[in-house]
């Protein structure tokens, strides 16, 4: 009898146990359920959030906090400003708490240094609420959280911003001789632009002009920036109308860390970098140039090379100068281990991808960003480029060399089409070259395929 009665005493103890664990395991899932639907939530907030916003990084300024925050706004009830997000030019990248939510923007690049701004916006999301019943065990707080990454949407571009750009003296003609020069786009000096005497005086039309010799539509006007104060050398516009100097202009960079990237197969003689045709392959060179001959489509870098004479080098498929090359365009890459590069009698084509914003089919196929040569980065080139006696210079494409002096014989008649970047540039005269800078409307700088961008977490 006294032992039936222990064991009822038992099961009793064992049911309350059973009641009390099934409480807390029903308590738990109840709340764990909450924070679950809590954090789905999230997750659609924090990717419509990235998405917005990444879609509103650009040139003109940066709007992409500004309207990620809106988005989240609109989701979790609270308006803007919120501490210091007030507007699309002051919304800065951080963290900011909203009730019980905590938001975090943070900005990276995806191509560095394509772009003078981000690309790729992370937005992070937590949130503490109340428990429902999990408070009873001592749990009074409930934490999700998402996150979500989100970038551009490809192709993404940067635009070319002058025909000339001497970035850190002047663009001049200098001396007598029947010497002059043309420039049918923007032009930039740091010091002054056109000819130290009148005879020479740089012709510039007053609105941009494509290398067809068509005006660029819509109608563009031509502008001289400078970075100084007055323009102290003379230039003319070829049409009687307007082009007065912009004084106070900072130096453009906007391709300071946008180098091509070479195939990983370095050459350290001429004869391995030839193939069996005889024509140059992509690839680094390492103590040497290319110099005559062809060259196969695609990204070079040199490096070490004592001198860079490029010789009558041009490309293995020869296109018309100024067209988009997707079979055969170069870019050369330099750096601060290179000597001099005459490109007196290099005809060279890197334009690409010259296809309209809007186009979906593949972009950049050789993927030289529309480079010609680029001599930027943690270790510039800094040697000269020479134009020699008599040169019959033909480039197509961007050339960006901020670090190096451009110098030009006035027999010269070299001929570019694209944009040109050095640090000064002085055409000698005692002679009667032509010198000519073709602009290209809407020259861009490539990168990225047209599906890439969305969310990328």
């Amino acid at each position: 009898m006294g032992r039936r009665r222990r064991q009822c005493g038992q099961a009793v103890v064992i049911v309350v146990a059973m009641i009390v664990a099934l409480t807390v395991l029903g308590v738990m899932v109840f709340d764990a359920g909450l924070a679950m639907s809590d954090r789905r939530n999230l997750q659609a907030y924090a990717d419509a959030a990235a998405l917005a916003g990444a879609r509103s990084y650009g040139p003109g300024g940066d709007n992409a906090h500004y309207v990620a925050m809106q988005y989240l706004g609109t989701s979790l009830n609270f308006s803007l400003p919120v501490g210091p997000c007030g507007s699309t030019a002051n919304c800065p990248a951080g963290t900011y708490a909203v009730g019980g939510y905590s938001i975090t923007l943070v900005d990276t690049f995806r191509y560095r240094g394509i772009f003078n701004y981000p690309t790729v916006l992370d937005v992070v999301i937590s949130h503490r609420q109340p428990s429902i019943f999990a408070r009873m065990l001592g749990f009074g707080l409930l934490n999700s959280a998402a996150s979500a990454r989100a970038t551009i949407p490809g192709p993404q571009f940067n635009g070319a911003a002058y025909a000339v750009a001497a970035v850190g003296g002047d663009a001049l003609i200098n001396g007598g001789g029947a010497a002059f020069q043309t420039v049918t786009g923007p032009v930039y000096a740091y010091g002054s632009f056109g000819a130290n005497n009148g005879p020479h005086s740089t012709g510039v039309p007053s609105q941009q002009t494509n290398f067809d010799g068509n005006a660029c539509s819509p109608s563009i006007a031509n502008r001289l920036d400078i970075g100084g104060g007055s323009n102290g050398l003379t230039y003319h516009t070829t049409d009687s109308g307007s082009l007065n100097p912009n004084p106070g202009v900072a130096p453009p960079n906007q391709y300071d860390n946008a180098s091509p990237i070479p195939p990983g197969v370095t050459y350290s003689s001429p004869a391995q970098a030839k193939d069996a045709s005889g024509n140059w392959m992509p690839g680094i060179y390492n103590g040497f140039a290319p110099s005559g001959g062809t060259m196969n489509g695609g990204v070079y870098k040199i490096v070490n090379a004592p001198n860079m004479a490029l010789g009558n080098i041009t490309n293995t498929v020869p296109m018309p100068s100024r067209v988009s090359d997707p079979a055969g365009a170069v870019a050369i890459i330099v750096d601060g281990s290179d000597g001099g590069l005459d490109l007196s009698q290099a005809k060279l084509n890197g334009l690409d991808d010259l296809n309209p914003p809007g186009f979906t089919g593949p972009r950049d196929p050789m993927g030289t960003h529309n480079f010609v040569i680029w001599g930027s980065g943690p270790n510039p080139y800094t040697a000269g480029v020479t134009i020699g006696p008599g040169a019959t210079t033909d480039m197509s494409g961007i050339i960006y060399l901020p670090k190096s002096p451009y110098v030009s014989d006035g027999n010269s008649s070299p001929q570019f089409t694209g944009s040109v970047f050095v640090q000064s540039m002085t055409v000698h005269g005692g002679g009667n070259g032509q010198q000519v800078f073709k602009w290209v409307c809407g020259l861009n700088a490539v990168a990225g395929q047209p599906y890439d961008g969305g969310l990328i977490r």
